[in-house]
């Protein structure tokens, strides 16, 4: 972290309390035919949301600033977003966290049914869900294109997506590149070395259809990272 100012720390807070977000300046937004890009969703104090129809393996994501965000530049990376599935949680990716990638029609990370990993970033750290598969959103990570494990997050009780529900994933990457991962508040667990500290990442969601109409919809978005 920078010394030699009080403002050591870069932060962006995005609440969506507004007509429109910036596709120009600020989030990249994509869409496959039939789905509906991220947009500002009128609702209580502001709501971004993205949807798919029901055509399989179809994606809409949404990253925000590019990868600006690099863990082991006076470190930690976060990133918390206040997030719900709408209509559906059956089949179909969801993914909420970090990517190295601010363009692409892509999903970081899925997930099969048997919660094998595959993860299109190179470099990557947050949560996966597929309706697929089995309960709970599961901690992920892509280090330079080697995937890390996808383990269950339930601790205190389950975390599997309720449609309609509100819930606050944060994930806190170090400056060796380690990932601490949060729901509503309760730490979910470590992944060592989930991406490489060195590679600089933005914030991403993107879901993925599996044959069912569905949305996410996101509440806000919190990033932090150190200056130097």
């Amino acid at each position: 972290m920078a010394t030699d100012t009080a403002y050591g720390l870069v932060r962006a807070f995005d609440d969506f309390n507004r007509k429109a977000i910036d596709t120009t300046n600020y989030y990249t937004s994509n869409t496959d035919s039939g789905g509906t890009a991220f947009a500002i969703n009128e609702q209580r104090n502001g709501v971004v949301r993205g949807s798919v129809d029901t055509t399989d393996n179809d994606i809409t994501n949404l990253f925000k600033d590019g990868p600006i965000y690099r863990p082991n530049a006076g470190g930690p990376v976060i990133m918390e977003s206040r997030v719900t599935l709408i209509t559906s949680v059956a089949d179909g990716e969801t993914y909420v966290g970090f990517s190295d990638d601010d363009g692409t029609d892509e999903v970081a990370i899925t997930l099969s049914a048997a919660d094998v990993q595959t993860s299109n970033a190179t470099d990557a750290a947050g949560f996966a869900y597929t309706g697929a598969g089995t309960a709970d959103w599961k901690r992920v990570g892509a280090n330079n294109g080697s995937i890390t494990n996808a383990a269950r997050c339930n601790v205190k009780g389950a975390t599997t997506p309720v449609a309609a529900t509100w819930q606050t994933l944060k994930v806190v990457i170090n400056e060796d590149g380690d990932a601490d991962y949060y729901i509503d508040g309760i730490f979910q667990g470590t992944i060592a070395s989930a991406t490489r500290a060195t590679i600089s990442l933005n914030p991403a969601w993107a879901l993925q259809g599996g044959g069912t109409a569905r949305s996410v919809d996101v509440d806000y978005i919190y990033v932090q990272a150190g200056r130097i």
